[in-house]
């Protein structure tokens, strides 16, 4: 059971049931105790009371040490104990069993039977447990003897352990059910819990369709009405602003078009060395912010879901060769080795081509961007279980820690120059995730960056 509110309710219920259980069983099982031991004790005493009573008159006439024997073996005794009728000074007149004790004066039982009250033993006599009562025999309030009853507890004890094993078994029976009863009501806490946090996750990756089921209406009810609210808001304006990015994007495009038009053609007919340099400059400028507005449009659709993705057979090696052969005359420029190593065995896999060549495109060209003179990159293609894997790996400037976790967020920009609007890896996740795969970025500052793209191959 993991760590957290289901455990501390579970074991918090059981440790309360567990203690009540042992404090009631322990309660009990003295109560029985004592009322086993009280009734033995008294079951002798009253022996011992009838047998005074009976022989009242021998008493009072002093015939207890004459008459002894006879007096012990002629009374029928209703219980099974061991019977001896001891003298004033702690000797045994007379006795039911073999003893080889003939003094007993120095026990405490008959020590208090002298001095005039009924005195009690427990204690253990050749290896088993034995109560001794021990009752004054009177003439007037003179203590003449006493009798000496010695019963074996072993039978008290059998029935002891029977009782408490059927209240362990009790209290083994309602800790299991106690114990099953937290497990249901921390269930009932913990599974709405789980399925709240799960959802937060799935909101927090922006996935914004992502709902909460309300099951009860109770705090953890409001908690989800409270979330799907927010998700609900931060879905509407995440929609009002990809129609925002997108309406702009539009508009820009007709004059940065005109722009790109003139300049070209000003720069056609310009003689002046300093006026086409700067036609240049607004010609250059204008593409660039031409892709810039391409990344915006293809990120803000495929965010809101508006841009369908057409599956079709797609080879990925064949797809990988095309986009190193666009990209190979740049790298000769730049002076770096573009290598490849293909298991031409992968299949072919449902993918939208073109979408799948501008992920590839744009990682390759994160790659070049970023690998010095003199580097290489390599482009891997294998199997790995079901999936079909693409690695892209340079040993360019990489990327530092405090960025790696935020290259893949939407207009997160490096500390690099080279650094460009912040989109291009946001929307190769996005395309990634469309097509059911995973995307992920392993760099080290200094030693390189390895880009990973796994894709379903059925």
């Amino acid at each position: 059971m993991k760590k957290g509110i289901k455990r501390r309710v579970v074991w918090s219920y059981l440790l309360l049931i567990i203690f009540s259980v042992a404090l009631f069983e322990a309660v009990i099982l003295f109560a029985l105790r004592l009322y086993y031991m009280d009734g033995m004790k008294q079951a002798l005493r009253d022996q011992g009371t009838m047998f005074s009573s009976f022989y009242e008159q021998e008493i009072i006439d002093d015939r207890l040490k004459i008459d002894a024997g006879i007096m012990l073996h002629q009374y029928n005794f209703l219980i099974d104990a061991q019977v001896q009728l001891v003298d004033e000074k702690g000797l045994i007149l007379a006795d039911t069993h073999e003893s080889t004790d003939r003094n007993v004066g120095k026990f405490e039982d008959v020590e208090n039977a002298l001095m005039g009250s009924t005195g009690y033993l427990d204690t253990v006599l050749e290896g088993e447990r034995v109560l001794i009562v021990t009752q004054p025999l009177k003439r007037g309030s003179t203590v003449i003897g006493v009798i000496r009853f010695t019963s074996s507890l072993e039978k008290v004890n059998d029935i002891y352990f029977q009782n408490t094993l059927i209240l362990l078994l009790f209290g083994g029976v309602v800790i299991l059910a106690a114990a099953i009863m937290s497990l249901f009501l921390a269930n009932t806490i913990t599974k709405p819990v789980s399925v709240i946090t799960a959802a937060a996750e799935q909101l927090a990756s922006g996935k914004l369709s992502t709902r909460i089921p309300k099951e009860k209406d109770d705090e953890i009810g409001k908690l989800a009405d409270t979330l799907n609210y927010m998700a609900k808001e931060i879905e509407k304006n995440e929609h009002l602003k990809n129609e925002f990015i997108a309406s702009v994007s539009h508009e820009l495009r007709t004059p940065l078009t005109s722009i790109k038009g003139w300049a070209v053609t000003l720069q056609s007919m310009s003689e002046d060395d300093f006026f086409r340099d700067g036609l240049e400059i607004i010609s250059t400028e204008s593409d660039r912010l031409n892709g810039l507005l391409n990344e915006l449009l293809d990120f803000s659709s495929l965010s809101s879901g508006r841009m369908p993705l057409v599956f079709d057979k797609v080879s990925l090696p064949s797809l990988i060769q095309q986009a190193v052969q666009q990209l190979e005359p740049r790298g000769a420029r730049q002076g770096l080795k573009i290598l490849t190593k293909i298991d031409k065995s992968v299949e072919e896999i449902n993918a939208d081509y073109n979408r799948l060549k501008q992920v590839l495109i744009n990682l390759l060209d994160n790659a070049l961007k970023f690998t010095p003179s003199g580097g290489f990159i390599t482009i891997t293609l294998f199997f790995d279980k079901k999936e079909a894997v693409i690695s892209i790996h340079d040993n360019g400037v990489g990327i530092s820690e405090s960025d790696l976790k935020y290259v893949k967020d939407k207009f997160y920009k490096g500390k690099s120059q080279a650094s460009g609007s912040g989109l291009g890896l946001a929307i190769v996740d996005e395309i990634i995730q469309a097509h059911h795969g995973r995307f992920s970025l392993n760099s080290k500052e200094g030693s390189g960056t390895t880009a990973e793209i796994r894709l379903p191959l059925c």
